[in-house]
């Protein structure tokens, strides 16, 4: 079967951001420069961050999609992004919280073919998208020697969506317009390992992996990102990060997957 490529107008723009902005989801490495994780008291790092990303994927009609960051942007309202981690002795909790708004209006003009001849159309979209990302985990310190440490996590990863979309083909005269209001909830189990190393006295190097599964048929994401120790309890970090999430329960979108560098602000105290 041959897959059409397309540029996804704005409507599906927002629905697919949806999901890469769970995507968004993809939490950040939380690093330190030096390898403490024996220590017998709570130690907690936080972060604030940002994901310039592409998204590519696969509608459930088979058809791929490509959107830009620029595209995301544009349909923004408000986004949050943060993640906390907290560690003691040789254990380690962590969660990232993500809250985001989009909304967009598109009007269009196409031409539909009816019989022999290709009938002008205008059509209208409005979509209002709102949803929630979740990531609750904890993990245990493999390894930890030399300014390395290497961790193994377990936990899950939330999506909660809900859509409303409204069409109009304005050119067929009135009735023409349908409203849809979709929800979209998935809990996936998640298993990982991230780590850090120290690469010279301020910079550090910081890598994280997990796959999973339970509503969606599969999820997984891979990061890695170079830090810089900028004070004793501040950091610097830019890095790439992918993810990708099986969705075949959505009735829009098949699978996706998002790649993009990443900026991020970590805290420590």
């Amino acid at each position: 079967m041959t897959t059409n490529r397309y540029v996804v107008p704005d409507t599906l723009v927002c629905v697919i951001a949806t999901i890469l902005l769970a995507l968004f989801g993809a939490r950040p490495v939380l690093a330190q420069t030096e390898s403490n994780v024996m220590e017998n008291k709570w130690q907690f790092s936080g972060a604030l961050y940002a994901w310039i990303a592409d998204m590519g994927g696969t509608t459930n009609r088979g058809s791929a999609v490509e959107v830009e960051f620029d595209d995301l942007l544009d349909a923004l309202e408000f986004g949050f992004m943060a993640a906390l981690e907290a560690r003691k002795n040789r254990w380690l909790l962590f969660t990232d919280v993500i809250y985001y708004d989009l909304s967009a209006d598109n009007t269009a003009n196409l031409s539909v073919p009816i019989g022999p001849i290709q009938v002008p159309v205008t059509t209208s979209t409005k979509l209002d998208l709102k949803g929630w990302v979740v990531h609750l985990a904890g993990g245990y310190n493999l390894y930890s020697q030399n300014k390395t440490r290497l961790d193994v996590i377990g936990g899950a990863r939330y999506l909660d969506l809900t859509m409303d979309l409204f069409l109009q083909l304005q050119s067929l005269g009135p009735g023409q317009s349908r409203t849809i209001k979709d929800s979209l909830t998935v809990w996936d189990g998640i298993i990982g390992l991230k780590g850090n190393t120290a690469l010279a006295e301020r910079w550090f190097l910081s890598y994280y992996a997990d796959v999973g599964g339970g509503d969606s048929n599969l999820t997984w994401q891979a990061s890695a990102a170079i830090g810089y120790k900028a004070t004793r309890r501040l950091d610097l970090a830019l890095g790439y990060r992918y993810l990708e999430w099986d969705l075949d329960s959505s009735k829009v979108i098949d699978d996706i997957n998002i790649s993009g560098p990443t900026l991020g602000l970590i805290f420590r105290w």
